[in-house]
């Protein structure tokens, strides 16, 4: 990096495909699974939609008001987010030390790296004791909105939030557009009409364990990933949460991540490219 900030702080050390929405990069389709990380004999593409970067964009089109409501439903972190552009070797190398039966990052010499308990620290989101559930039930005028023929392109939706002046209609679309392109992206760039019956109670959101839930999704998203036989796929989750954590365990002379909670705030593009022009191996 040009300048080191101030002395970070790590995450606890206790203890098999990159990005089509990114800012507005279209992912590579010549990025393929190394087969020492991933399934044995996968030979194709792999691409995934979760974008930290557009996050920032849409903050700067929020009013001082929309600002407000998001912070009553307890996701004012992601106001404060960092500009932070994904790195495809590195997050697919991360998924390949990813283990689906520890739930840790594993790294070598006995390194393993819960993933779970780190979720908080990282996002700063709600992880309260109402599970967050999917498929409930909408009723027609609700549903109707975000989908006529098909449901809406989360990128759209984004845009139409921003002239949303309602509490509830606009902490709804918020929910159901952060949720589609950061925290439970899916295979496609559209809303997810299972997470619009729990968006809608606006009320509860603050008192909802999304920690839990973008962990599982993620969890669940690798899974399939790494058992998928298909020769393009595409990896479901909030992957940047790799990245943030392998960033804070990096230790070098050269290269510092300030302090600061929630995580997601103060590691950036800077730190991620410092990171991904070494050897990923020999940064622990």
């Amino acid at each position: 990096m040009g300048s080191s900030p101030a002395a970070r702080s790590n995450p606890s050390r206790t203890g098999k495909r990159g990005d089509a929405m990114d800012g507005g990069n279209p992912p590579s389709r010549s990025a393929k699974k190394s087969s020492a990380l991933l399934p044995k004999g996968w030979s194709g593409s792999a691409v995934y939609r979760c974008s930290p970067r557009l996050i920032p964009q849409i903050v700067e089109l929020l009013s001082e008001e929309q600002k407000g409501f998001v912070r009553k439903i307890g996701f004012g972190s992601l106001l404060s987010m960092a500009d932070f552009e994904m790195n495809k070797a590195l997050t697919l190398w991360l998924v390949g030390k990813f283990s689906c039966d520890t739930n840790a990052l594993e790294f070598g010499g006995g390194l393993s790296i819960p993933v779970r308990p780190l979720v908080k620290s990282v996002l700063g989101i709600p992880s309260g004791p109402i599970q967050v559930v999917q498929g409930l039930h909408v009723d027609y005028g609700l549903f109707s909105q975000y989908c006529t023929v098909k449901f809406k392109n989360a990128r759209k939706l984004a845009e139409e939030m921003c002239s949303i002046t309602e509490e509830e209609p606009f902490c709804i679309a918020f929910m159901m557009t952060i949720l589609a392109i950061y925290l439970a992206p899916n295979t496609t760039v559209l809303v997810n009409r299972s997470f619009l019956g729990a968006a809608q109670q606006v009320g509860s959101l603050k008192q909802m364990d999304w920690c839990g839930f973008v962990a599982d999704y993620l969890f669940k998203g690798i899974r399939e990933f790494k058992e998928s036989d298909a020769p393009f796929g595409c990896l479901k989750g909030c992957v940047h949460i790799l990245s943030v954590i392998f960033i804070d365990l990096v230790k070098h002379a050269a290269f510092e991540v300030p302090n600061g909670f929630p995580r997601l705030g103060f590691v950036t593009t800077e730190h991620n490219k410092w990171v991904a022009s070494h050897p990923f191996g020999s940064l622990l």
